[in-house]
């Protein structure tokens, strides 16, 4: 009696021949390495979209808010798109915005952010800028990126070069105080496909994973961005609600060192 065996990849459990498929070698890097396939041309769609302002839109005018109050504490925003502003026409009504007030009302002091954020800043281009920045000057530094990176399927070794670069000098500056938050929610870009909405999703944990090594290493903390749907006040008084409690803990620790008892 003839035995048919173990099925193999070209025949069947009838021991017949079946045709196997050949994947062609593009599609196989696009699954495995979208960010090589697909970065580029996410790139230069991103870019587009940022600069139409149908689409997206940012606060005009000086990117600093202050409140009323003796001895203020200077806190500095660096980063991108959400950093920045996107979505709303003032930055009253930013992330600079509620994050003064939020730790203005905590604190009982003045409160004065400063915002160096570009709509399409990606990490690399942020590490090649710190260097005009006086980062001594703040009592708190507060990291915003991966929007850019996320969507734009920036590669996550260049991704851990650029962050790494950027944790570190701002850890080493005389700053007391640095947080990096985590990647806003790609549910923000509602008006691209599911396939590439899935994608984005997918790359910004990949660079959310990375980042939390990397604020780990250098004893920096990570505040996750809770998703939301739309970028606007709403978002960004629950994240500055968010941010401004860890830069308040913060503030009361320095306090508190200082204190004599």
């Amino acid at each position: 009696m003839h035995h048919l065996g173990a099925p193999t990849a070209d025949r069947g459990v009838d021991g017949r021949a079946v045709k196997v498929p050949k994947v062609r070698p593009d599609l196989r890097l696009l699954f495995a390495r979208p960010d090589v396939v697909l970065g580029p041309i996410f790139w230069t769609l991103f870019r587009a979209r940022t600069q139409d302002e149908r689409e997206w839109f940012y606060p005009k005018g000086p990117p600093v808010i202050s409140t009323g109050g003796d001895d203020p504490v200077q806190i500095l925003v660096i980063g991108d798109g959400p950093a920045a502003g996107c979505g709303v026409s003032i930055h009253e009504l930013g992330i600079a915005g509620f994050l003064a007030r939020y730790v203005a009302t905590d604190e009982r002091r003045g409160v004065v952010v400063t915002v160096s954020a570009e709509p399409a800043a990606s990490a690399r281009s942020t590490l090649g800028g710190l260097q005009d920045i006086d980062l001594d000057r703040y009592d708190a530094i507060v990291l915003m990126l991966a929007t850019t990176d996320a969507f734009c399927l920036t590669s996550r070794r260049s991704w851990r070069r650029s962050m790494t670069g950027l944790v570190q000098a701002l850890a080493s500056s005389n700053a007391p105080s640095v947080f990096v938050t985590g990647a806003a929610s790609m549910q923000l870009t509602r008006s691209i496909s599911p396939f590439v909405r899935g994608l984005t999703g997918r790359h910004a944990r990949l660079l959310n994973f990375e980042t939390r090594r990397i604020c780990t290493r250098f004893g920096v903390p990570m505040i996750p961005l809770s998703a939301v749907n739309d970028l606007n006040s709403r978002t960004y008084a629950q994240w500055g609600r968010r941010i401004a409690s860890h830069v308040c803990r913060a503030l009361d620790g320095q306090g508190a060192a200082g204190r004599v008892p």
